[in-house]
């Protein structure tokens, strides 16, 4: 813990340790308790000013905190009326996770306050210091914070940042000049939130998740296209990675697999092992009717336990990815791409093929 480097005297400023006379004649008073303190200045221990008779009470023990958070309030709002109120870039990540990799896109814009900053320096620590209107439209509250201290929850519609400073050394806190100096090399303003006011969030997300489909859509190509260079290599002919007109609905030489109930034809399945009693199959489900193949919302998935039902299976996975039909043994997909993405943010192995009983030992 600090020792208290500064106080307040008769008139209610602040005074630093190196600035008063030394004992109980520096006519000071704890910022705390508003109990007399002695200022002790000698050569084997940090100069501090304590109360006298040890009547320190548990609150005081925050005032060389209070006491820093003070001179830094005093230092922004004077340099605001000086030469402004100088915001940095705000910068934000946005992310996704996508159904076979996770992206993200760095925005950063400008934001600035315009006209008169309102200013409260006895703020309390969960409150702004200081209030003033954004170029970018939205009202900026301004918050002090030492060490490592957390600033409290941003109020809807604000943005908020964060002047944060650690308590410098002993010898940087006698007098306010080098206590100012250290805070203006070290103290840093920092971004804490900025509303979507521009759309650059939402633009940036959409872009993410149009690249998430894109790239999915490749690696389903790609999988059709290694399935069809191996069908190939033995001189059978690659059957389609879905099916659709032109493909009878029921070809001559259909493989039926028990543990993929309801499976199209000619279809590849997708393992995932979640766990060493938990293995899951998708696959997509066949169709009665016409159907245009070219929708995607016309086709529909499953997942079916691997190799067959284990205990709690039908309860094993959240509603977000499917609905369990026990009738059927499976768990019918409601979104295809939030089926692939919780399966592939928790998978151990993951494989692809046309004959599920590859798939057994995995």
């Amino acid at each position: 813990m600090t020792q208290l480097f500064a106080a307040i005297d008769a008139g209610g400023a602040m005074r630093f340790i190196g600035e008063v006379q030394r004992g109980a004649d520096c006519g000071c008073a704890c910022p705390e308790c508003a109990k007399p303190l002695v200022a002790r200045q000698g050569s084997a221990n940090d100069w501090h000013f304590a109360h006298e008779a040890s009547q320190e009470r548990p609150e005081c023990r925050a005032g060389a905190g209070n006491m820093l958070r003070r001179l830094a309030i005093e230092l922004l709002k004077a340099r605001s009326q000086t030469s402004g109120l100088l915001l940095p870039p705000y910068q934000q990540r946005v992310s996704i996770a996508g159904a076979l990799v996770n992206l993200y896109e760095d925005l950063q814009w400008h934001a600035q306050p315009m006209g008169e900053v309102q200013w409260n320096v006895r703020a309390a620590a969960h409150e702004p210091v200081a209030r003033a209107r954004l170029d970018t439209g939205v009202e900026l509250q301004l918050f002090v914070q030492v060490d490592d201290a957390e600033p409290p929850a941003c109020e809807d519609g604000c943005a908020q940042v964060v002047y944060r400073c650690r308590m410098p050394p002993a010898q940087a806190l006698r007098e306010r000049h080098t206590a100012e100096q250290y805070l203006e090399q070290h103290g840093e303003l920092l971004w804490g939130h900025h509303p979507d006011t521009l759309g650059q969030v939402a633009a940036a997300r959409a872009r993410l998740e149009a690249r998430s489909r894109r790239i999915y859509g490749n690696w389903l190509a790609m999988a059709d296209a290694n399935a069809g260079a191996a069908a190939v290599a033995t001189d059978v002919a690659p059957p389609p990675l879905f099916y659709g007109p032109g493909t009878p609905a029921e070809p001559a030489e259909v493989v039926r697999h028990a543990c993929a109930p309801g499976h199209a034809p000619n279809v590849s399945f997708t393992f995932y092992r979640l766990s060493a009693t938990e293995a899951w199959l998708l696959y997509l489900l066949e169709r009665s009717g016409p159907v245009d193949w070219r929708n995607a919302a016309e086709k529909h998935y499953a997942l079916a336990p691997y190799p067959g039902p284990f205990e709690g299976w039908a309860q094993a996975l959240p509603d977000t990815v499917g609905v369990a039909d026990v009738a059927a043994g499976i768990v019918r997909c409601r979104v295809f791409l939030d089926a692939v993405t919780y399966l592939s943010r928790r998978t151990l192995v993951t494989r692809s093929g046309r004959d599920p009983a590859a798939f057994a030992g995995l």
